[in-house]
């Protein structure tokens, strides 16, 4: 297979967000930029110049309506991977795929065939108005994520105390079963659906909960910005939401911060494009 440099995985993620924004307008489903894709929208007008992935965000109502449109898509290019219809699939969230191009991630200790250039697609559900069943809640999201997705990284460079604690949670995580795992997952999520509360918590939250909680009116109003020359959906109140995650976020990282996940892509064999 023939390597994808950065600047054309790039060019691939953007053409992705661009299907990707095409068919949520086309249904009317508001949808947002988030984390360093957000901070990129705003900082750079597009893709932060050292990171390799693009990520995105909608409310759970619009969430359950962009994924059964995905879903039920046939697209010569593009496919929408979950856990119901991946092989080895072990995120809780779904990726939105280019299918002539294939990804090695580093750290995962069984790639996944499917697996190519990606959007990830992200999803907010209510949560508690009480800070301490949003504490517990939290926790339990956090464990079960980590139980899912992270007991398939390999730590091995990350020393004793990560690879005890990933054997642990692979063995609990079997003992479950990932089929449990995500049962128990939606339960969480699903706790506030027909409920309205104040404050809103993602699918995969990897800070600690006062940078992941996030105000319910936060995520009401979109505007429209400017994005690799596109014009992409954000949230309105853009600022307090990545101020909350991030703090100055204007503000460049340290050069040795400025890190790509470390991705790499291939063009599949069967595809013409491996001949470009």
């Amino acid at each position: 297979m023939k390597k994808i440099e950065l600047k054309e995985q790039k060019k691939i993620m953007i053409e992705l967000l661009e299907y990707f924004d095409k068919v949520c307008r086309e249904n009317d489903i508001k949808y947002s930029l988030i984390g360093g894709s957000l901070i990129g929208a705003i900082r750079h007008k597009g893709i932060i110049p050292w990171d390799d992935d693009i990520d995105v965000i909608l409310s759970k109502s619009e969430y359950l309506k962009l994924i059964q449109i995905l879903e039920n898509m046939n697209d010569s290019r593009y496919k929408l991977l979950t856990i119901n219809n991946c092989r080895g699939y072990n995120f809780p969230f779904p990726k939105l795929v280019d299918k002539r191009t294939f990804v090695v991630e580093p750290k995962l200790l069984n790639q996944i065939k499917e697996y190519g250039i990606f959007i990830d697609i992200f999803s907010y559900s209510n949560t508690s108005n009480s800070e301490k069943i949003r504490i517990k809640d939290f926790k339990k999201i956090k464990l079960l994520n980590s139980m899912m997705s992270r007991t398939k990284l390999d730590f091995k460079d990350d020393g004793f105390k990560q690879n005890f604690l990933r054997l642990n949670k692979n063995i609990l995580s079997k003992i479950i079963g990932y089929r449990n795992i995500i049962k128990f997952l939606n339960i969480i999520y699903n706790k506030y659906n027909n409920v309205d509360t104040d404050y809103v918590v993602s699918n995969w939250p990897v800070y600690n909960i006062n940078k992941e909680v996030q105000k319910s009116k936060n995520i009401i109003e979109y505007t429209d910005v400017e994005f690799e020359n596109m014009k992409i959906m954000i949230f309105k109140n853009y600022d307090e939401i990545l101020r909350t995650t991030f703090g100055n976020y204007m503000q460049l990282p340290p050069e040795n911060q400025r890190k790509a996940h470390g991705l790499i892509a291939y063009w599949r064999d069967n595809d013409e494009n491996a001949k470009h």
